[in-house]
This record gives C-alpha cells, sequence and structure tokens, in this order.
C-alpha cells in the first residue's frame, strides 16, 4: 500500500510539474495563451 501511494504522488507531481512548465515556457515565449498541453510545450523545446 506504502508503494503505490508513494508511486501515485509521485506520478501526480510530475504532471503538476510537467503542465505548470508548459504552461510557463508558452507564455513567456510569447505564444498563444490557450490551455498549454504537456505535447505543446514539448515541441516548442524541440524547435528551438
Amino acid at each position: 500500500r506504502i508503494r503505490k501511494n508513494i508511486w501515485k504522488k509521485k506520478t501526480y507531481f510530475s504532471i503538476v510539474n510537467s503542465y505548470s512548465l508548459a504552461k510557463s515556457r508558452s507564455f513567456s515565449s510569447g505564444n498563444e495563451p490557450r490551455k498549454p498541453k504537456g505535447f505543446s510545450g514539448q515541441q516548442q523545446q524541440t524547435n528551438k
């Protein structure tokens, strides 16, 4: 049980982190302020 809880917390934290990172990057780069998906943020990184 403990391991599963930790794993869930880690995955949730990583998802939130990636989402917030993509959000801040999309805004700072001056792109359209839509709901930034994680994939769009990753594409912007590779394009640069």
